[in-house]
């Protein structure tokens, strides 16, 4: 039972800051500056979770195009297990462009490519990589794999269950709008999560639910041990098993912020981290609370040691009132 399992969705980004508004139909507005990522929010949470120390194998899959390619290279030299990314003959990878203002906020446009190819059989092929007893295994960024079925996530979350892991899942933001139909199917699946980490704009979507406090309490119900519900320069907050009926809240500490793409990624690396070594949920919390804090406040090596988010945390922890 070592390292974690993690599914998910890899793409490139295109991150252009500095933008004090977006443009209209027809005009432009400059950035201060710009890089380019191998990313998806599978590839930021392995890159986090393999600063942190921690083993990953993973399931996705890339373009047969130099982007595909450059992905494959980042994570293979971070460490990450990539048996289980298939790379698609004939196909693109998917791109997206993050335009961020000057104060952190963030706006995508993507192009999904290939993304739109991982289905059932695309999944079982990748997912004969995974462990058959996994520590946790993570599904992160559903909302970008549109064609996977959500029947065939919940039978790899009960095998992964049944033989004793713990699952995660962050959907990410859907784009098609929140059907009614898909909102239905992703409570349901709920059944089948030990911990559920939506943000509080997903929460409330997912909810008709504006205060993310009720939300998470409304998502617990649908099944899910554990909601944790990231609040960005908030903290987050949690209900579910191992806490009492008041739930918990662990505050964020002040950050700089240079770029809060993947925030919520790295965030999910720091409590998986802790998931994995059966710390409690504040606990938890804690740590992905300080590694993203601590992602989102640098330009270059971003991505925080465990030494380093564990004495980020400690320190947010004497500070807290």
């Amino acid at each position: 039972m070592d390292g974690i399992d993690l599914v998910g969705n890899l793409n490139m980004d295109l991150v252009i800051r500095g933008f004090a508004r977006l443009p209209g139909w027809g005009r432009e507005e400059i950035g201060s500056d710009c890089d380019l990522y191998p990313s998806g929010q599978a590839g930021y949470t392995a890159f986090a979770l393999r600063a942190l120390g921690l083993g990953v194998r993973l399931a996705a899959n890339v373009g047969d195009d130099d982007w595909g390619g450059r992905i494959l290279g980042a994570l293979g030299a971070a460490g990450v297990d990539c048996a289980g990314v298939e790379r698609r003959p004939g196909s693109r990878t998917g791109v997206t462009v993050a335009c961020v203002r000057q104060d952190g906020e963030r706006a995508f446009v993507s192009y999904y490519g290939c993304l739109m190819d991982f289905d059932a059989a695309c999944l079982g092929r990748a997912a004969a990589s995974l462990s058959p007893e996994p520590r946790v295994l993570a599904l992160c960024g559903l909302n970008a794999l549109p064609n996977l079925p959500l029947a065939e996530v919940g039978a790899l979350f009960a095998r992964a269950r049944r033989a004793g892991g713990r699952t995660a899942l962050d959907t990410g933001w859907d784009p098609m709008g929140w059907p009614r139909t898909r909102v239905a199917a992703l409570r349901g699946l709920l059944r089948e999560v030990s911990v559920f980490l939506p943000n509080a704009e997903e929460a409330t979507a997912l909810t008709g639910l504006a205060d993310p406090a009720e939300a998470a309490r409304d998502l617990a119900g649908c099944g899910a041990s554990l909601v944790v519900v990231k609040l960005g320069p908030g903290g987050s907050l949690a209900f579910g098993e191992g806490l009492g009926p008041a739930g918990a809240r662990v505050p964020a500490p002040a950050a700089r912020v240079v770029d809060a793409v993947g925030a919520g990624d790295v965030y999910n690396a720091g409590f998986i981290a802790g998931l994995a070594e059966d710390v409690d949920p504040e606990g938890c919390m804690a740590l992905g609370t300080a590694a993203a804090s601590l992602y989102i406040s640098r330009a270059a090596d971003r991505f925080p040691s465990r030494g380093e988010v564990d004495l980020a945390a400690r320190a947010a922890a004497k500070e807290a009132p």
